[in-house]
């Protein structure tokens, strides 16, 4: 675990074996002998942990303590002392001390006290961090639906195919490239690896890189050093620090910039970096996934972005489907999304889905996918409340005009025969939608006998 410690103690061979003690185990350890030294030193490096002798020659250490904590709050201060007492015990805790040790200890509880106070430091910052999540370019939680405890059981090939890539990647550490439309559900794919992941107890952090501007996108990624930019009072970690033993999810990653391409390869190549204005290596393991609704493969063909980034980057590529090629899981999608949202708005029933609104749902071709589905249904629970929903989307229920398919070649491990069935489906719940719902109408509309119809509807997976 990575971080600054400095010790402020009078014993000069002390010092010196816990900074041996501390570099060995890949701490930066400074030592100053007096009060004077541990300001100046707090001021210079900004350290994570400060260890304050009781007794120093020209201060008391718990008043000292109680001056820097004004300077540097954000640090945890450990007190160590050859003059223990219950209450100095008790009046240095109180007053902001994370441990109390007494001379002579052992350096293993030494370095558990120093742990300690080193992952409730790291634990502070990224709920600050996470305090920021109201905003645009952050959220700890892929914001959507709640994750289900076991697969999902979506009926379309397409998710289904979806979600078995999704487990695939999850077994690994690989990289993870999610490509697909905007609204496709990148973000709760992304959360599905992490939660089935060995990395599961460890934080899950998602930056948008479209929402953060180009000369904040290398602090945001990889943090800041004390004054290395103006209104840069302290050190900050970045995402990829924060996330170390977790996830880092970058969405919109085809709107990094180039220089900002470039640091994020070098940091795949090494797993390594230095902050903004650092000198010092640091070393993570945080897994990423990358995600983006952009073309990189044409990307790189009209040198918007690198070719090496990209083929660093697709090591394990999952393409996520629109919603207007999975209509059949409109039904338990719509379900798991209202059911979030009733908790969310606090009502105390889930309004039932009946047969003819699944049918209008399944009638309308989502341009804005998922997002927009969630959006439409969270409209229609305001505007219910419980009971039966209503729903309260004209572009849904009421949508008019000309109706086109849109054929994509198949992707690998589809044929000819999956994207003609989908088609038909995609005919007959027109033919529905047209006709309000009317099997007998819909099977005038498409020529053919109701009879016929009734077979054309369980053989594209749609009930009779």
């Amino acid at each position: 675990m990575a971080g600054t410690v400095i010790i402020v103690d009078d014993e000069v061979q002390l010092v010196k074996h816990l900074e041996y003690l501390l570099k060995r185990e890949g701490y930066q350890a400074i030592g100053v002998h007096d009060a004077e030294g541990a300001r100046k030193a707090v001021l210079s490096y900004f350290p994570d942990v400060v260890l304050i002798d009781l007794k120093l020659p020209d201060a008391d250490g718990t008043e000292l303590m109680k001056e820097l904590l004004q300077v540097h709050p954000q640090a945890g201060y450990v007190i160590i002392t050859a003059h223990g007492s219950i209450r100095s015990a008790v009046d240095a805790t109180r007053l902001g001390a994370r441990d109390y040790l007494t001379k002579p200890f052992d350096p293993d509880e030494l370095l558990v006290a120093v742990g300690n106070a080193m992952r409730d430091r790291l634990r502070e910052e990224e709920i600050s961090v996470l305090r920021k999540a109201a905003g645009p370019s952050f959220r700890r939680k892929a914001v959507g639906r709640a994750m289900p405890s076991e697969m999902p059981d979506y009926p379309s090939s397409a998710m289904k195919e979806t979600l078995i890539q999704a487990q695939l990647a999850a077994a690994t550490d690989s990289i993870v490239l999610l490509q697909g439309e905007s609204g496709t559900g990148k973000d709760y794919l992304a959360r599905f690896i992490h939660d089935r992941s060995r990395r599961s107890s460890g934080p899950f952090f998602a930056i948008n890189c479209a929402a953060v501007s180009p000369e904040l996108a290398e602090s945001e990624l990889f943090g800041h050093e004390p004054g290395a930019f103006t209104g840069a009072r302290g050190r900050k970690r970045g995402l990829l620090e924060l996330a170390e033993g977790g996830t880092l999810l970058l969405n919109e990653i085809g709107e990094l910039s180039k220089p900002m391409q470039a640091k994020l390869l070098t940091f795949l190549d090494t797993r390594s970096f230095t902050r903004v204005g650092g000198e010092n290596q640091i070393t993570v393991s945080a897994r990423l996934v990358a995600a983006t609704n952009k073309d990189l493969h044409k990307e790189v063909t009209e040198h918007q972005f690198r070719s090496d980034l990209f083929f660093r980057l697709n090591v394990f590529a999952i393409r996520i489907p629109p919603l207007r090629q999975r209509l059949e899981d409109i039904g338990i999608l719509a379900q798991e999304i209202l059911a979030q949202l009733t908790a969310e708005m606090g009502f105390l029933d889930c309004p039932d889905l009946d047969a003819a609104t699944v049918l209008k749902l399944s009638s309308y071709d989502w341009p804005g996918n998922v997002r927009e589905l969630r959006n439409v249904l969270e409209r229609s629970l305001m505007l219910s409340g419980p009971g039966t929903l209503t729903l309260a989307a004209p572009g849904v229920s009421e949508k008019k005009g000309l109706w086109s398919y849109t054929v994509n070649f198949p992707d690998e491990g589809a044929n000819i025969h999956d994207l003609t069935r989908d088609m038909k489906r995609s005919l007959v719940l027109e033919a529905l939608r047209r006709t309000s719902g009317s099997k007998q109408g819909a099977a005038r509309l498409l020529g053919i006998s109701r009879h016929a119809f009734a077979h054309q509807m369980r053989s594209v997976g749609l009930e009779d």
